[in-house]
C-alpha cells in the first residue's frame, strides 16, 4: 500500500486517497470484487465510461486505427525506396562497368590509329 503511494509521489502526481489504493490493491490480488461494490468503491475494470468520455474514446480509436494504416503505408514506401536504391545501384554499376568497357575500346583504337604516340589519360 505504501509502495502504490510513493510510486504516485514519485510520478510527482498527487497523493492517492487511501480508498484508491485499497482498490487498486484488491482489484490486483483478485478477481472477486464483491467487497468493494459492496463498499461503493468502483473498481477500475467495472467503471464505465460516462457520455463526455465516449466521444474521445471513439475518437483516440479512430486516432489510432489511422495511426496503424500510416505506419503501414510509411512501411510500404520505406520497402519501394528500399528497391528503388538498390535498382539505381545496379544500374549505376551497369553504367559504370559500360564507360570503363567503351573507355578501353577507345584507348585500342587510338593506339591502333596513331602507333607511335603515346596515349596520355
Amino acid at each position: 500500500m505504501e509502495t502504490i503511494r510513493a510510486e504516485a509521489v514519485a510520478d510527482r502526481q498527487p497523493r492517492l486517497p487511501s480508498a484508491e489504493v485499497v482498490s487498486k490493491i484488491l482489484s490486483q490480488n483478485s478477481s472477486n470484487t464483491i467487497f468493494l461494490k459492496n463498499a461503493g468503491i468502483a473498481t477500475p475494470s467495472s467503471k464505465a465510461p460516462s457520455a463526455s468520455e465516449e466521444p474521445l474514446h471513439e475518437e483516440l480509436a479512430a486516432e489510432r486505427q489511422g495511426s496503424a494504416i500510416l505506419h503501414q503505408e510509411l512501411e510500404e514506401l520505406k520497402k519501394t525506396s528500399a528497391e528503388a536504391l538498390a535498382r539505381t545501384q545496379r544500374q549505376y554499376e551497369e553504367l559504370k562497368k559500360q564507360q570503363e568497357d567503351s573507355n578501353h575500346l577507345l584507348s585500342q583504337l587510338l593506339t591502333q590509329n596513331n602507333p607511335g604516340t603515346s596515349s596520355q589519360p
